[in-house]
């Protein structure tokens, strides 16, 4: 394997997937230190491929996020392990996520690119802007020919097309993903149950502050972790919040437009007031909050519930600090839906020039998605845990190479897996689903971006108490002039199409 790490900027880290993963997903704990400058205006790397070799070995050039303080290791066990069992030898460009987006759009600017590129939303302008150019290759008539990416759901599928056609190679993610993941010893030490409700949530993460639950004796932690500037959206459904957009008379309303969001927002505000969020989640990133909650800091995340099964991980291979995880029921018997998707890989047509070109990247992914590859990968995770601790790899590494990644879960922990099924059936039993997905408003489009900043950074600013609710109200208005309405109008007439 032949390999390039992009520049880092202020050692930011977030979640890398490499390829197209299945049920369980999550942050890479990537080990190799990064080589680029310390530039904040990172340099494209092109990696190119060197060809098929006459063994059948499949070459791929491929651009990638990572999440962690460093990129994944090129000589390590879990790279030389991928590689032998996808058939393939990997020239990697690793760039740090908190940089990705300028990067992708100087690299697709340049028009030179590597054979793939990940992306974890596939409906950014420059995306869309290179599908409309013809930049990408359109994947939908060549699936049938490989058995193991023919398979895909079709609703999955439909959430990713753009015009009808499929430029995405799918990253599948569960339909309900997201919830509470809580210190299951924390919770007895403070003698409360899972909570059910916002009252019950509220008096846990507050006992988690107040009672000593690590058992130090110093006041010393927190109730809930929050990371990258972002309030997780689920928080806002036990207020009974949309998901995203609410229709009503066939008009669409933005989230945060309902009365219901905005107590979501003051619920979120009196936590970080009374200290029960960590006060740096504006800019901490999601690894290093992690951090926290192995550390005996904090005891509740919300996210991924297969996070469950990643922490497990995280917490036994780098701090031995052995303890055990839940994930939580939904709260107010609400969740979200998501799209089914983290974006996935798409290939360019400027480094893969033929039909055949192409057959041979898509072999690539076809190939880690296999049964006898997953039970290939799944007897390495076995054998990995049978090693002593300072022979074993970092299993999130591996788990964000993968295609199918039903062979992570970790061997020995059936009751961990059956508690976790439950949850996540608990959960899409109460889904809200996005009226706009699948739908592609040319404002959205255009102004996406810009749009979504004014609102999020106004969301954090009242969080943190700097704007009242007027100045709340103000930034909605200024959302509403610079596109936001328009961009209302464009999905109210795409969904009355539907």
């Amino acid at each position: 394997m032949k390999r390039v790490v992009g520049n880092k900027m202020w050692g930011l880290t977030l979640c890398t997937i490499l390829v197209v993963t299945g049920v369980l997903s999550g942050c890479g704990n990537a080990k190799k230190e990064d080589s680029g400058s310390s530039s904040t205006s990172p340099s494209t790397t092109t990696v190119e491929s060197k060809g098929d070799a006459a063994d059948g070995i499949v070459n791929v050039s491929m651009m990638n996020i990572y999440h962690s303080d460093t990129a994944p290791a090129d000589d390590g066990a879990v790279i030389k392990s991928v590689e032998e069992i996808s058939k393939a030898d990997l020239n990697m460009t690793y760039v740090p996520s908190n940089v990705y987006a300028e990067k992708l759009n100087v690299t697709m600017s340049s028009g030179e690119m590597p054979q793939v590129i990940m992306v974890d939303n596939p409906f950014i302008t420059s995306i869309i802007n290179g599908v409309e150019s013809g930049m990408f290759w359109d994947i939908s008539p060549y699936l049938k020919e490989f058995p193991n990416l023919a398979n895909y759901d079709e609703q999955l599928l439909n959430n990713l097309k753009i015009d009808g056609k499929m430029y995405v190679i799918p990253r599948p993610r569960p339909l309900v993903r997201n919830g509470l993941v809580i210190r299951k010893d924390w919770l007895k030490k403070v003698g409360l149950e899972l909570p059910t409700t916002v009252d019950e949530f509220y008096n846990l993460v507050k006992a988690f502050k107040e009672k000593d639950p690590d058992g130090n004796g110093k006041d010393d932690t927190y109730g809930m972790m929050l990371y990258e500037g972002v309030v997780p959206a689920d928080i806002y459904s036990w207020f009974g919040a949309p998901n995203n957009w609410k229709v009503e008379e066939g008009k669409f309303i933005k989230d945060i437009e309902t009365a219901e969001y905005k107590e979501g927002l003051k619920f979120v505000r009196k936590l970080y007031s009374e200290g029960l969020v960590n006060a740096n989640f504006p800019v901490v990133v999601r690894n290093e909050a992690r951090k926290d909650l192995y550390n005996n800091k904090v005891g509740v995340s919300l996210e991924p519930l297969d996070a469950v099964v990643t922490f497990y991980y995280l917490q036994m291979e780098e701090t031995k600090n052995h303890f055990e995880l839940v994930a939580g029921h939904p709260i107010a018997g609400k969740a979200f839906a998501t799209a089914g998707h983290f974006g996935g890989a798409m290939i360019p047509k400027t480094s893969v020039k033929t039909e055949d070109e192409l057959k041979k990247v898509l072999r690539y992914f076809d190939n880690q998605n296999s049964a006898e590859a997953t039970e290939k990968f799944t007897k390495l995770v076995t054998e990995n845990e049978e090693k002593p601790d300072d022979q074993k790899f970092n299993i999130d590494d591996l788990k964000n190479l993968i295609v199918n990644n039903a062979a992570m879960y970790p061997p020995g922990k059936s009751e961990l897996n059956v508690m976790l099924k439950s949850r996540m059936e608990e959960h899409a039993a109460v889904s809200i689903s996005d009226p706009s997905i699948g739908l592609i408003a040319p404002t959205q489009i255009e102004k996406g971006e810009q749009l979504k900043t004014i609102l999020q950074d106004a969301s954090i600013q009242f969080i943190l108490g700097k704007i009242d609710e007027a100045g709340l109200d103000a930034a909605i208005e200024q959302w509403k002039k610079i596109g936001g309405s328009q961009v209302a109008k464009e999905l109210a007439e795409l969904y009355s199409q539907k």
